[in-house]
């Protein structure tokens, strides 16, 4: 493909871009993306077929999060040809990690190991993070039971919605055959499974901060007496003798 250095530099010219339309894992769509930085690698050695590396860094110009780029070229290649690899890996099933305020730092490494897991198609492993998150949510709201459908149930008092009661005890059957029995879950299930454990997650750390907050903004921001209105309230308007 290139006779000499500078044919390669041509052509490298040549593939410069600023702009690039790519899936964005957080904005679950296509967006434009604008190219930060780029970094080229040159493989020459005497004898050996010229290889190519090229590093971009694109920004999403809708949410600002950046990706990776890596592309591949040699010399046997069409130029039309085009071997590209992301990181992280671009994914319409991707799950991205949401933020819960309150929750423990423990708690948050086991949630994003599990998402981590998931879009790695590790499933087995996901649903073993996932039944361990549960767990530790129980023992952080001091949930008792002998197991783990016990401690479900418990979740009653805290939790006015028994819809995340009966969905948390189907997640259990299966968790159950994954840990016990190496079974995998089918993808969709699984990913029906998170989006049951981030409903209890936003409703045990996310709203009642939440709520916390707007009670701590309306005692700041309620009414306050001064001295002019404690006078104002002691004055007694006297009516005139007749």
């Amino acid at each position: 493909m290139w006779v000499d250095d500078e044919e390669l530099k041509d052509f490298l010219k040549g593939r410069e871009v600023d702009r690039k339309r790519l899936y964005c894992n957080w904005c679950k769509q296509e967006t434009n993306h604008e190219v930060k930085g780029q970094h080229v690698v040159i493989f020459n050695a005497p004898g050996e077929m010229q290889e190519v590396l090229i590093y971009r860094l694109w920004i999403c110009r809708g949410c600002e999060r950046g990706l990776l780029e890596q592309e591949y070229l040699n010399e046997v290649m069409g130029e039309d040809e085009e071997d590209l690899e992301y990181f992280p890996k671009r994914s319409r099933s991707a799950f991205a990690p949401k933020s819960y305020s309150k929750l423990r730092s423990e708690l948050t490494a086991i949630y994003r190991e599990a998402l981590t897991c998931y879009n790695e198609h590790a499933f087995i492993l996901c649903t073993a993070g996932l039944r361990a998150l549960l767990e530790g949510i129980c023992q952080d709201k001091r949930i008792k039971g002998r197991n783990l459908k016990a401690k479900i149930d418990g979740l009653k008092a805290i939790l006015p919605n028994k819809n995340i009661i009966r969905n948390l005890h189907h997640f259990r059957f299966m968790g159950n055959e994954a840990v016990h029995e190496l079974a995998a879950p089918k993808p969709d299930e699984l990913a029906l499974a998170i989006g049951v454990i981030e409903d209890l997650l936003n409703f045990l750390y996310e709203m009642d901060y939440k709520a916390s907050r707007l009670r701590e903004l309306r005692r700041s921001n309620g009414p306050k007496r001064t001295k002019s209105n404690k006078a104002e309230s002691a004055t007694v308007t006297l009516a005139p003798n007749p």
